[in-house]
């Protein structure tokens, strides 16, 4: 069954349709008997192209589109040259890419009709200038129309034709977008005859080398002469009044109009100019020899204006020429109706401008033009958004993709012309020396920048050149690509752009779908890394394109929000959800994070992320590591601080000695190692500290005048403190010790510790206004029923001072032995005994700190003895690893069995029985005690906590009956925390005890409602959401972890300098963007904020998806944070 015949190519003589210019264009090209057509796309032309493509089979003709306006122009000139009639089409912008032939054909001639046209955009609708192409017929030699309306587009397209031919000069049909664009009522004539007449040789003529060049130059004035003969009946007149207007192009239709409405046709007289170019002059001579004043009507430059007051001054004629010059009408952009209208009353006195009759225009919405739902372009730019630091440079290029300027995707810092993604990028890069990133479309690849691109990889330039492969030239109206076609109702890919780049010499050329975001995310990220020229090819087809060209629907449904999940905090059923406000940065950490894992648990059906990260749940601070790592990973250190020191008043020290069970349950462990956490926190602290003035000023509430004491003013009293002064109490810390601090002070050495870090902690709680007395001893300088009467309250925040006993059978002259904190508080007080070789007994930090200290103090030998294994020992595994390093020998396996003369003598053991605790209790293994010497021998066997004084009820252990979640004794004013409660003994776990005393007292005081506004740490089983234990872990990106930079191993044991250092700012960042995000985040619109599909929207506030516009391409489901974004449920399935 034979195809219906196109509308424009029926031959109907005296029919009239209803035409776009563009239409009228081709069909006046067909009534010419046109045979050959080119163009490239390019609004306002497009309309041009696209129908002599649809119906060129029929017609016989033979039409390409050219991959630029250059090649059109010669293709068009070429088929001229063969005696054929040939058109070509292209905007005003295009005309200047054609600019080398265009200067030339004037000069050589062509012999078939040759037509260009080039469309205008007055008020830069769709175009960044507006220029005249009109200047380009003087400077040229080029005969230039001006078609006003549809009809005239037709007509004078029809009479280009023969002018051509008998000028011999190429004619330029200028027309703006409001003749492109308005349809309005054309009649048709007769269809021509199409006629290829054949090459002729004539090298004179056709090889224009100078010397016969000169000898054309010459011709070009008769030429002209012939053109203008044309163009002296190319005038229209309108009405025989005594005002005069001279009008060319769309503005002689306005005029019109305008005339007609306010019933003035009688005044005037209308004149319109179907050509500009040659000026016609005799026929303006004879207008203006008959005015007494002339207002000119063009839109864009005065090209007319000037022409016609050089005229009437080389004929010395008084008449006035108004217009631009005269004021009476401005230079930039379209003229609407009041303009003109407005021109007339002014030029001819004609009074008032009567009211118009019109209504009040309706204020319409803003709607600017964005990137189409599952449009790859959108998926490449959040990709690239994700891999490249928030300053990058991104340089685009002219398409549809160049909608990737605005908000949220911010991928156009500069913007020029088709091609100069490139060439931009890579002139910026060469004189900042930064790497920039460029981008083109697949059509503007081969239209401009495989030179640009070229030249890049010659000049060696840091860039990466992103090519936009979405296999259409989409935004002028999905023309066809050089690259891609449709073949047989299917998509085929006819030239690799990726070969075409490595033909060029590019080393580093990747070809990614950017629909699969993790694939793109990193593919960038090697981009970004690499040196000299990277190529990334984004190639997907433009979806609404495949649908229109294959038939082909998505098979893929659509998706909807789950609200239980969307801008969820996991933490927020604690009352733990901070109130930091939403930030770009965090969202694009949290959302490239999501992208790059392959989700995947070991339970199936188990949503992921899970509501509470696991880091989160294992420390006792319950702090938000995830967001923290966030900031960082953002460059926001200020909210990173925030998130810390919110729910930790002890950073400083904390950052340097906090034994990290978060790191143990990272997921990130399963597969590249543990993200650095304690590393990222002593970053931000470290940072706040440079700072001069700290960057955080916790939330206060007034003084209420109730008042506690603490006594013990180490890590659990001091959280106690601070918490409960920021709850708004008055409060007195007593401690035995001269100064605050505790075991923080008192038991960890400074190489650790640094003094004047902790001080930095204790100066800014004592700063909140906590009075606290030094050298005070429960007992001896105050009591409890003191301390009861002059407080509302008492918190009982005693260390375990008490060591335990190890009892061993001692010898003469067998060497001294000293508890470990015995011996790490001399060494703070410089009062520690010189010893070769020592023994340490015990497993814990105590042993390896005084192991350690030992060293420094000049031991050559030091050997610590643990009855269990390596993996059963207490201490902070990474300070056991710096034990080692320092030279220290640890024997595990066994333990002490007596103190002899000049050492010790230690036994091997083997497992036993399970001890209270679970684990199997160590058996010494007979006979095989061995000799080791020692001139000294540190016991870090452990401490308990004095109980005998307290008269409160104990545990059936002997232990102090306190309530684990409040800290509340049998005495409903007394409170008790830290080593006094038992379990854990670190400083992280003793905080975590002050801060739910402080609550658990304010509860007490105030009530729960007022206690709740700072909510403490949740016991670690009281997470309100369960945890599902993870056994495996997908991720896409493998990024070793950073670890900070250590003292000399030559210098470490020198001195007690401190040995681990701080992260770069570099290395911060990269580690905390290793963070997997594995809770759910409240701070969270990444779906509106960074990714911009026009499907998503706010309703009541909160992020939905309208259904009608979502297309189900799925890459928001990739990147979603929380995970809450799936299929739309639809009804009976």
């Amino acid at each position: 069954m034979s195809a219906e015949l196109h509308p424009l190519l029926r031959d109907a003589p005296g029919q009239v349709a209803l035409l776009l210019g563009d239409e009228a264009i081709v069909r006046g090209a067909l009534e010419a008997g046109v045979t050959f057509a080119s163009g490239y796309p390019g609004t306002p032309s497009s309309e041009i192209t696209d129908t002599f493509a649809r119906l060129a089979k029929q017609a016989g003709i033979v039409f390409e589109y050219s991959v630029n306006e250059k090649v059109a122009l010669e293709m068009a000139f070429a088929a001229s040259l063969a005696g054929a009639r040939a058109i070509t089409a292209m905007k005003h912008l295009g005309l200047m890419v054609a600019g080398d032939p265009l200067s030339t054909i004037p000069y050589v001639g062509v012999r078939g009709g040759l037509v260009i046209v080039s469309a205008g955009d007055p008020s830069c609708h769709t175009s960044p200038n507006e220029q005249d192409q009109r200047y380009l017929g003087p400077m040229l030699h080029l005969p230039v129309l001006d078609p006003a309306t549809s009809q005239d587009a037709l007509t004078l397209t029809r009479l280009a034709f023969a002018m051509s031919e008998r000028s011999r000069l190429p004619v330029l049909l200028r027309i703006t977008t409001r003749v492109a664009h308005t349809r309005a009522a054309v009649r048709f004539g007769e269809l021509g005859k199409r006629e290829v007449r054949g090459f002729e040789r004539d090298p004179r003529r056709l090889v224009p080398m100078p010397a016969h060049a000169r000898i054309l130059r010459l011709e070009i004035p008769d030429r002209l002469a012939t053109a203008c003969e044309h163009i002296e009946e190319l005038f229209q007149i309108e009405g025989d009044g005594p005002c005069v207007v001279l009008a060319s192009g769309a503005p002689a239709a306005t005029c019109s109009d305008v005339l007609k409405e306010a019933g003035l046709e009688a005044k005037f007289t209308l004149t319109t100019m179907g050509g500009v170019y040659p000026f016609p002059e005799r026929a303006l001579l004879r207008l203006l020899e008959r005015a007494d004043k002339v207002l000119v009507l063009e839109e864009l430059s005065p090209f007319v204006e000037d022409a016609l007051l050089a005229l009437a001054a080389r004929h010395g004629l008084r008449v006035r020429i108004l217009g631009k010059r005269s004021g009476h009408l401005p230079e930039p952009f379209e003229y609407t109706p009041e303009i003109i209208e407005g021109a007339l009353f002014d030029a001819f006195g004609l009074g008032s401008r009567p009211a118009s009759a019109a209504p009040t225009p309706v204020e319409v919405p803003a709607r600017p033009p964005v990137l189409c739902s599952g449009c790859p372009h959108r998926a490449t730019y959040f990709a690239a958004r994700a891999a490249f630091p928030a300053d990058q440079l991104f340089f685009n290029d002219i398409g549809c993709y160049t909608l990737g300027f605005g908000p949220p995707l911010h991928t156009a810092d500069a913007l020029l012309c088709m091609g100069a993604g490139f060439t931009l990028a890579a002139g910026v890069s060469r004189m900042t020396g930064t790497r920039t990133v460029g981008f083109v479309g697949d059509s503007t690849f081969f239209h401009a920048g495989i030179p640009p691109l070229l030249n890049a990889i010659k000049e060696d330039v840091s860039m990466v050149a992103v090519i936009l492969d979405n296999g259409v030239t989409a935004m002028t109206g999905f023309q066809e690509s050089p690259a891609s076609g449709l073949e047989e109702g299917r998509i085929a890919r006819r030239a690799s752009i990726a070969n075409v780049a490595r033909a060029l010499g590019a080393n580093h050329v990747e070809t990614v779908d950017p629909m699969d975001v993790a694939a793109t995310i990193l593919a960038f990220e090697r981009a970004r890394d690499a040196k000299g020229v990277s190529v990334i090819v984004a190639e997907h087809p433009c979806p609404i394109w495949e649908t229109r060209s294959t038939g082909a629907l998505s098979a893929r449904g659509v998706f909807e929000i789950d609200p239980d999940r969307c801008a969820t905090c996991g933490r927020g059923a604690c009352g733990l959800r901070c109130n930091l406000s939403i930030s770009t940065g965090h969202e694009r950490h949290m959302a490239r994070s999501r992208a790059l894992e392959a989700h995947g648990t070991s339970t199936p059906n188990v949503a992921w992320p899970e509501a509470v990260a696991p880091c989160a749940v294992h420390c006792p601070l319950g702090l938000c590591v995830q967001g923290y790592s966030g900031h960082i990973a953002a460059g926001q250190y200020s909210q990173a601080l925030a998130l810390i020191m919110s729910r930790l008043p002890l950073p400083d020290s904390v950052c340097r000695v906090c034994h990290k069970p978060c790191e143990d349950v990272c997921v990130r462990a399963l597969h590249d190692g543990p993200v650095a956490i304690n590393d990222l926190k002593r970053f931000v602290v470290d940072w706040a500290a440079s700072q001069g003035r700290l960057p955080y000023d916790p939330p206060r509430e007034a003084d209420h005048g109730r008042g506690v004491a603490i006594v013990g003013a180490g890590p659990a009293g001091l959280a106690a403190a601070h918490d409960l002064r920021l709850r708004g109490y008055r409060v007195t810390v007593y401690d035995a010790e001269a100064e605050p601090g505790g075991l923080l002070r008192y038991g960890i050495p400074p190489f650790r510790l640094p003094h004047e870090v902790l001080r930095r902690d204790i100066d800014r709680i004592l700063a909140l206004g906590v009075d606290f007395h030094g050298s005070c001893e429960l007992g001896r300088d105050v009591t409890l029923p003191g301390l009861l009467e002059s407080h509302d309250s008492v918190f009982l925040a005693l260390g375990a001072r008490a060591p335990a006993r190890l009892d061993l059978p001692r010898r003469d002259g067998a060497p001294p032995a000293v508890d470990a904190l015995v011996y790490l508080k001399r060494a703070k007080d410089g009062a520690l005994e010189t010893a070769r070789r020592v023994v340490v007994i015990g497993g814990g930090n105590a042993a390896v700190d005084a192991s350690r200290v030992a060293r420094r103090a000049g031991a050559v030998h030091v050997v610590i003895a643990y009855r269990r294994g390596r993996e059963e020992m207490p201490a902070i595994a990474s300070e056991i690893d710096a034990s080692l390093d320092e030279g220290i020998e640890i024997r595990n396996h066994v333990q002490p069995i007596a103190l002899v003369v000049g050492g010790v003598r230690l036994a091997q053991t083997q497992a036993g029985p399970p001890d209270a605790s679970g684990r199997a209790r160590p058996l010494v293994v007979e006979g095989s005690d061995e000799f080791v010497e020692a001139d000294l021998v540190i016991l870090a066997t452990g401490q308990s906590p004095d109980l005998d004084a307290l008269a409160l009820e104990r545990t059936h252990s002997g232990g102090l009956r306190v309530n684990v979640e409040t800290a509340a004794t049998s005495n409903p004013r007394l409170f008790a925390g830290g080593d006094l409660a038992g379990g854990a003994r670190t400083v992280t776990e003793a905080i975590a005890w002050g801060l739910r005393a402080a609550w658990g007292i304010d509860r007490a005081l105030r009530g729960t409602e007022a206690a709740d506004r700072r909510p403490p740490p949740p016991l670690m089983n009281a997470w309100p959401h369960p945890q599902t234990e993870r056994t495996r872990f997908w991720r896409a990106d493998s990024v070793a972890r950073s670890e900070p930079p250590h003292l000399a191993h030559d210098q470490r044991v020198s001195g007690f300098a401190e040995v681990v250092g701080t992260l770069t700012e570099a290395q911060a960042r990269t580690e905390a963007a290793r963070c997997a995000v594995c809770g759910m985040c409240g701070n969270c619109r990444a779906c509106i904020d960074l990714f911009g599909c026009p499907a998503f929207y706010l309703r009541d506030g909160r992020v939905a998806i309208d259904a009608t516009l979502c297309n189900g391409c799925g890459v928001c489901v990739a990147f979603c944070p929380n995970g809450a974004i799936r299929p739309l449920a639809r009804e009976g399935a």
